[in-house]
């Protein structure tokens, strides 16, 4: 299986939001994450992709954040330096 995995700096103001495994709503905190694109296992509100930011949320839960089949992940993440791998 091929998956996308990208290392970013999320910074204070970026405003990124999206859900926990058990679907609370939840802010990505500020700080350097591994992100990888995935299917989410049970959809939420028809979700076909995800960013999931690991230990991402203020518990060190992982954030899933929506995004549109197919979409530039720098798109989603225009506010959120990417780094070297």
């Amino acid at each position: 299986m091929h998956a996308e995995c990208f290392r970013v700096k999320v910074p204070a103001c970026s405003g990124l939001a999206g859900f926990t495994a058990g679907g609370q709503r939840v802010s990505v905190m500020p700080g350097e994450y591994v992100v990888h694109r995935v299917k989410p296992k049970v959809p939420v509100g028809g979700i076909a992709e995800a960013l999931r930011f690991l230990g991402a949320d203020p518990h060190g839960r992982d954030v899933h954040v929506p995004v549109e089949r197919g979409v530039d992940v720098r798109a989603v993440l225009k506010d959120a330096e990417a780094l070297p791998n």
